[in-house]
């Protein structure tokens, strides 16, 4: 399988970025607010970004567990800015994609386990824990 191939499957199986699991919000500028909303996210009264699960983010026919962005040619500007370090490394290094998507698996089980006891990440204080989490992913 190609690199390219690699990278597509490793991001349309994990999608953490989009479904809520590392962010909250998503910042919009003044002027993607109006397309933002004719796309139908969930804008925030304030205009100034969008809630995250993002509705966008849609089953990939036929691939079970595969999802893909519905809006990606015309995503915010914040979405195209956004750098998935496990994605970028395998870009980079290439080698083995299993490696990465057991990386994936394993932050859905703790994201799952977290789900299961009522919490969320925004329930822990500060950033540390989370950019331990992002660091830890990174490092796979």
């Amino acid at each position: 399988m190609a690199v390219d191939d690699d990278l597509a499957m490793l991001c349309q199986s994990c999608g953490l970025c989009c479904d809520g699991s590392l962010f909250g919000r998503v910042r919009l500028e003044p002027e993607e607010v109006e397309p933002a909303r004719k796309r139908r996210l969930r804008v925030l009264d304030s205009g100034k970004g969008f809630q995250q699960g993002c509705s966008a983010l849609a089953a990939l026919e036929g691939e079970r567990g595969r999802r893909i962005c519905s809006i990606y040619p015309a995503r915010p500007r914040a979405c195209r800015r956004f750098v998935c370090r496990l994605y970028e490394r395998h870009r980079r290094e290439g080698g083995p994609i299993e490696e990465r998507l057991v990386a994936v698996r394993r932050v859905r089980k703790l994201m799952g386990y977290l789900e299961a006891s009522g919490m969320t990440a925004a329930d822990f204080a500060g950033e540390g824990v989370k950019m331990e989490a992002l660091e830890d992913f990174a490092r796979a």
